[in-house]
């Protein structure tokens, strides 16, 4: 069994896949889902186990989130990290690091949010962009304040999260995939709420997600 899962997934060719680089001090799984039958025909691909799992019928944005909410899924590791497929691992430091600090206490972390601490004002930001044009995000804000959910209690940005997985943390992934479904695919709307649905919060990594020395950003110009 691997000491830790790094998993990610590209789904209708929305990035392209970037080398596995060999981690210090751990046993790494990588794992690769998509729905590409090219890369699916084969066990590994660019260091990567590839799991090929189509999913015709559910928007590329939605089939992508399978992987991501629910990595056990796809791992016997006890411990993932979850990395969107915009980034390349730069440091052979980056899942020792990155899971040094879970335990059942705590068992999530990520980044915070960059910009903003709070799901309603991150609704109102993606209302107005072409990548959710359609999706209900506004009315998913609503319902979460119907519900009572409170104004700034965190936002987090989810292109990169550790997670042990302790039960908490699954029924939080199945609610998460369960909101995104009712909703919009715009996860960092869903996330806050599933968090305080289970009781949890994420340790917050340092620094930035698009400043780190872990990783680099090389998102598709589809982002």
């Amino acid at each position: 069994m691997s000491d830790v899962a790094l998993i990610t997934a590209i789904y209708d060719g929305y990035d392209e896949l970037k080398p596995a680089l060999p981690q210090a001090g751990v046993e790494v799984d990588w794992v690769f889902v998509t729905d590409d039958p090219v890369l699916g025909a084969k066990p590994s691909h660019l260091g990567w186990r590839v799991v090929y799992e189509p999913r015709p019928d559910v928007h590329p944005n939605r089939a992508a989130k399978h992987p991501k909410y629910e990595p056990w899924r796809y791992t016997d590791a006890p411990v993932s990290l979850w990395v969107d497929a915009s980034f390349r691992v730069v440091s052979d430091q980056f899942a020792a690091e990155a899971t040094a600090g879970l335990a059942d206490a705590e068992p999530i972390a990520q980044f915070a949010h960059p910009w903003r601490a709070c799901l309603f004002d991150e609704a109102k930001e993606s209302a107005g962009l072409a990548k959710y044009a359609g999706e209900p995000v506004l009315e998913q804000a609503e319902s979460y304040r119907q519900a009572g959910h409170p104004e700034n209690w965190g936002l987090w940005a989810t292109g990169v999260i550790a997670r042990q997985h302790t039960e908490a943390v699954r029924k939080m992934g199945w609610l998460w995939l369960a909101e995104t479904y009712r909703w919009s695919f715009q996860d960092q709307i869903s996330q806050p709420f599933a968090l305080r649905e289970k009781g949890l919060r994420p340790t917050a990594f340092p620094g930035s997600h698009l400043a780190t020395p872990w990783l680099a950003y090389e998102g598709s110009g589809r982002h």
